[in-house]
């Protein structure tokens, strides 16, 4: 196997849904595999925002702490191999090609020639398979979607239960109201968890939380954000990240050392808030797409620009709410290029027509790397350009130069 062939399989089209017959599969493979997903203590972070950083600062606070953690992240921002981290950085080549191979065996023969398990479930094979293989101390573990119903839910009961902030996203799957949204996120809390830890503010979600964990018999922490150290990631979001993260840390490894703190704090990952400097203009790339992941963005450019003078480059995918991810960055922003993402681009007239009707400033580029160099081109050096919207951006902000 290679690596394009592994590549190809993990992300093939074939099934694609998840279902009772794929989830059955699933979890035959998983038996089949020797159950990996039960060999290595594991961090589990669910919520709507926030659960890469806040896996990525736990990541980090377990290598400063002295020991050695696969994480499992998604969505990948440049190379596919992102989403498996073997001590912070990318899966290497050798050892992603056997992990995938040997699940690719046990799949093959579960399906029995009618392809049925999932893709993300096939990722999530690799995860468990690969960071057995490589006898790893810790796993931090991302919840796909929801978190009551995601593969990644298989686990047993893990060290702590990390719920980041809650918001709208996924409502055809998770529920129409933030409560439903809630419970979805809360199920990774299972009796036996070491710790919940929630970083939402909302008393609705506070109170479902709640009750999930004392339906479990669980201890519950809802901490204050950070507030007086610097941090690598801005915004008053990234503060109660690494309020999060440090407390799921402190339950399992005691008092922190300043390295482990320090560790949590200097945290960064690409596509959020990544900064480049193009022609004496800092071009910011942030993958925030939904309204609350905006108003986080809007808290990080009032921080680290000069806000009301930006010029932001915004394309959206699928039927994402452009106007309510709009109206929280509209005190932050000047001038607006409205352009199309790579997949499912969502129709850039209608995004345009909105900020148009705030008496912004907008243009529509179609093709996302014009719509960049233009943008760069009508901000005044020393200001910023900001690109937002959706992840797939990424590809043409790592070609801005």
């Amino acid at each position: 196997m290679t690596l394009d062939d592994a590549i190809a399989f993990v992300e093939r089209a074939s099934g694609g849904a998840v279902d009772k017959v794929s989830r059955e599969r699933f979890r035959l493979a998983l038996e089949s595999l020797g159950h990996p997903h039960t060999k290595i203590p594991t961090f589990h972070v669910a919520g709507t925002n926030g659960k890469g950083a806040v896996s990525m600062m736990l990541t980090n606070g377990v290598l400063a702490a002295g020991h050695t953690v696969g994480t499992y992240m998604s969505p990948f921002v440049y190379d596919v191999r992102e989403r498996w981290l073997i001590n912070g950085a990318p899966v290497a080549e050798g050892d992603f090609i056997d992990a995938t191979s040997k699940v690719m065996e046990t799949v093959l023969d579960v399906e029995q020639g009618t392809p049925s398990v999932s893709t993300f479930e096939i990722k999530t094979l690799v995860a468990f398979v690969l960071f057995e293989l490589l006898g790893l101390d810790y796993i931090v573990l991302e919840v796909g979607i929801g978190g009551l119903l995601d593969a990644t839910n298989v686990i047993p009961a893990p060290i702590a239960a990390v719920i980041t902030s809650i918001g709208f996203d996924h409502v055809d799957l998770l529920g129409p109201t933030i409560e439903d949204i809630a419970f979805q996120k809360a199920g990774i809390i299972k009796h036996g968890t070491g710790i919940v830890v929630c970083g939402d503010a909302n008393p609705n979600v506070r109170a479902v939380v709640n009750q999930v964990a004392t339906t479990n018999d669980t201890y519950l922490v809802f901490p204050a954000p950070v507030e007086t150290a610097e941090m690598a990631l801005p915004g008053a979001h990234q503060r109660m990240n690494a309020a999060v993260a440090l407390v799921a840390l402190e339950h399992r490894f005691g008092r922190l050392q300043d390295v482990v703190i320090r560790a949590v704090h200097g945290t960064t990952l690409p596509g959020r808030f990544e900064t480049k400097v193009v022609d004496g203009r800092t071009v910011i790339f942030d993958g925030a797409h939904n309204q609350a992941a905006a108003k986080g963005l809007a808290s990080a450019i009032k921080e680290r620009c000069n806000a009301g003078h930006v010029t932001l480059v915004v394309a959206h995918s699928g039927n994402h709410d452009s106007a309510g991810f709009g109206s929280e960055l509209l005190d932050v922003t000047e001038n607006i290029v409205v352009t199309c993402t790579p997949f499912r681009p969502q129709a850039p007239d209608a995004t345009a027509a909105f900020y148009n009707a705030m008496n912004k400033r907008v243009s529509i580029i179609n093709d996302p790397l014009a719509a960049m160099k233009h943008a760069v081109e009508m901000t005044d050096i020393g200001s910023s350009v900001v690109v937002c919207g959706s992840f797939y951006l990424a590809s043409s902000f790592q070609k801005l130069d």
